[in-house]
């Protein structure tokens, strides 16, 4: 009998704090799709579909994260099993200042100063291309744990198997991709993304995203996941 009144009290307890959350995500009035929803507990995901619902699992005292490019993030506590309204808002975004040229006067000396660039902006671009161009150090580019490796020996050996991808192409990737705004919302400054992109990346299974130069929606949700938790650690390292 007591047996019998355990296994029920535990039935009970599973639907009263373990459910299936449902929402809808919105943004100014309007549905926003494919806003990735996280379980930080469980680390479950899914995404909000083209009216903006989304089913996810959950208890009581969870919380939930939803990401999307462009969005600030928006962080909740499942208090109850009623339906959920999410609104996020759109980032800001800065408009690139307009120069307006003076019309040509007719002295060289004088209209040539009209066409020179920002100088911190030319060096800065000119930089980063030359700092993702650079070679990979030997030890960024030894064979990493579960990749194969021609042994050496008999017959016709051909070394390591080339990935498509090297870290520095998926860093560019990411960056080029996610948009700078994203990590800068997390609480990054410009200068720290790369930084903090190659720290982070050091403790995720990057192996078949280099092999095959290619990003699923998957790997961008895990990637995210990942970023999420590994800016704690590289602000307090």
């Amino acid at each position: 009998m007591k047996k019998i009144l355990s296994v029920t009290l535990l039935f009970i307890s599973y639907f009263i704090f373990s459910q299936k959350i449902k929402g809808r995500i919105v943004s100014d009035s309007v549905s926003v799709n494919q806003v990735l929803v996280i379980n930080i507990k469980s680390q479950e995901k899914t995404y909000s579909d083209f009216q903006g619902q989304f089913f996810i699992d959950a208890d009581l005292g969870d919380e939930i994260r939803f990401l999307k490019d462009g969005y600030e993030r928006k962080i909740i506590t499942v208090k109850n099993q009623n339906d959920l309204l999410i609104h996020i808002n759109k980032l800001a975004i800065e408009i690139e200042e307009v120069e307006v040229r003076k019309k040509l006067s007719g002295d060289l000396r004088q209209d040539s100063k009209l066409f020179d660039e920002n100088k911190k902006k030319t060096t800065l671009n000119n930089d980063l291309k030359v700092y993702f161009k650079a070679p990979s150090s030997e030890e960024l580019l030894k064979p990493k744990h579960g990749e194969f490796v021609q042994p050496v020996g008999g017959g016709i050996s051909f070394g390591k198997i080339d990935d498509k991808w090297t870290l520095t192409d998926l860093i560019e990737w990411i960056r080029e991709n996610f948009k700078d705004d994203y990590f800068i919302s997390m609480g990054l400054s410009f200068s720290e993304i790369n930084s903090f992109l190659y720290y982070s990346l050091q403790k995720f299974k990057t192996a078949h995203i280099l092999k095959y130069g290619y990003c699923s929606d998957d790997d961008i949700g895990d990637l995210k996941l990942h970023f999420e938790e590994a800016f704690k650690k590289f602000k307090n390292k």
